[in-house]
């Protein structure tokens, strides 16, 4: 009986001394797991997902679980409402991703999805010049018009932009999809979005005609070109955008030099094109020169601490990105700084709507991942409730009054998975040039090239786009 005792004790003694050094040894652990991952290259939160921040992913998939069509795996662009953009298809992609990455979904479901949308993409109806348009039916996956009819209207390189780099991340985690991934880009025709000098253009329809203009946004332009060179192309460096800069809280904001009163379309400064290239590329990849890196990062840091600024200055806690509702004005620019003036609030028009200021959800949760500060703490001190568990994240908080705005949105519920994705991640999410595959493959006969202005036929044939 004395020995079964001493036994038992031993036992006892030899756990507890077995918990003891794994308890001791867990900071080493994930200090070591910090550094293979890369974690000194990275900026912000970095490391694996604690129990709050996984019920934080599980309620963006929510949103995705929601609104998914069956007949095309494309998923709404708002709650309930069945319309959606190329933009939105590629957060659609990275969302899928770092849902599959996260483990919030197991490897058939994600086939399923991925294969879905992919069959989808590969038959999208393009408009006449070869191009995704700017809408489609999630239920049909035809080209729509912004008020529902069945017409293309035009391209947004940001938005091609987006989707690419949706389908370039697809392809980086999961290989085995890569040749139906570059199928798709091989179906589009890029000489009308990449003229011979590399501008990267926009285009609507106008009188039976396609009136196309230069991407003139400093942060979205700048984000389309990081995307472009990733595939690739050789655009115009971001440094021949023309600029200039406000100074607010004695921080220089950059912003596009483009006259609104002349062109008709708004000139915003808002966070998420900064965001998302830091989130993906740590604004240094895949730019060409240490000066574009540079560049890159100073002004996201700038986008970073004039919002931090306003918080100390002024007390008001800021982040700003665009944002949907469910009334009129549909669509809001939630800015920095936007035809002239700092901290202004826009409608689609461009009307001044001073009284709809929000918190960014979206915004909140870039920030908060790219920076841990005492002013992320602050803003996720609040951003964390700005959830339904059983329909995902809302758009964010109005500055006047706290009331929620309470519409949902695909692209605020990609953000919050892509930005929990970069931490458990350790930093980028593109670390890597795409290798060599089916696109390049097919590309070495030089006789069936599509003539679509791809990388590989600009190299050979230099007149080629744009004409």
């Amino acid at each position: 009986m004395l020995k079964t005792l001493k036994f038992l004790a031993y036992t006892v003694a030899a756990a507890v001394i077995v918990v003891l050094i794994v308890t001791l040894l867990t900071p080493v652990q994930n200090g070591w797991r910090y550094l293979i991952h890369g974690g000194l290259n990275y900026p912000g939160r970095l490391g694996p997902l604690n129990d709050e921040e996984l019920r934080w992913a599980k309620i963006a998939w929510r949103y995705f679980q929601n609104n998914t069509q069956p007949s095309t795996g494309l998923v709404n662009a708002q709650d309930n409402y069945p319309n959606t953009s190329p933009w939105q298809i590629g957060d659609t992609l990275v969302a899928l991703t770092a849902a599959r990455q996260l483990g919030l979904m197991e490897q058939q479901e994600f086939d399923q999805r991925l294969s879905k949308i992919l069959t989808t993409l590969n038959r999208l109806p393009l408009t006449p010049p070869g191009v995704p348009n700017l809408l489609y039916d999630t239920v049909k996956g035809t080209p729509i018009t912004p008020d529902h009819q069945p017409y293309p209207t035009g391209w947004a390189v940001r938005d091609i932009a987006r989707l690419m780099l949706g389908l370039h991340m697809a392809a980086s985690y999961s290989p085995e999809y890569a040749s139906f991934i570059e199928k798709v880009i091989l179906r589009w025709n890029f000489c009308s979005i990449v003229t011979p000098d590399g501008q990267l253009q926009n285009a609507h329809a106008q009188q039976k005609q396609w009136r196309k203009q230069v991407e003139s946004d400093v942060g979205f332009g700048s984000y389309s070109t990081s995307v472009f060179e990733l595939w690739g192309f050789r655009p115009a460096p971001m440094e021949k955008i023309p600029f200039k800069n406000a100074i607010i809280n004695g921080i220089q904001i950059a912003f596009s030099a483009e006259d609104p009163r002349v062109s008709g379309v708004p000139v915003v400064v808002e966070s998420t094109p900064y965001l998302l290239d830091g989130l993906e590329f740590s604004w240094k990849f895949p730019a060409p020169t240490g000066a574009t890196v540079s560049l890159q990062y100073q002004r996201a840091q700038a986008i970073y601490q004039v919002q931090e600024s306003r918080w100390q200055l002024d007390k008001l806690l800021t982040a700003r990105a665009d944002f949907a509702r469910t009334e009129a004005p549909w669509l809001v620019h939630g800015s920095i700084f936007a035809n002239g003036y700092p901290w202004n609030t826009l409608a689609d028009d461009g009307t001044y709507r001073p009284d709809l200021a929000l918190l960014s959800t979206r915004a909140i949760f870039g920030l908060w991942v790219l920076w841990d500060t005492p002013f992320t703490d602050a803003l996720m001190q609040l951003g964390r409730w700005h959830n339904d568990e059983q329909r995902g994240w809302f758009e964010g908080r109005y500055e006047n009054g706290g009331g929620h705005n309470r519409a949902f949105s695909l692209t605020t519920n990609a953000m919050v998975l892509e930005s929990l994705f970069y931490k458990s991640n350790y930093g980028a999410l593109i670390r890597k040039s795409p290798e060599t595959g089916y696109l390049d493959a097919q590309m070495k006969d030089v006789f069936n090239w599509p003539n679509h202005c791809l990388p590989q036929e600009r190299a050979h044939l230099p007149k080629a786009g744009g004409q």
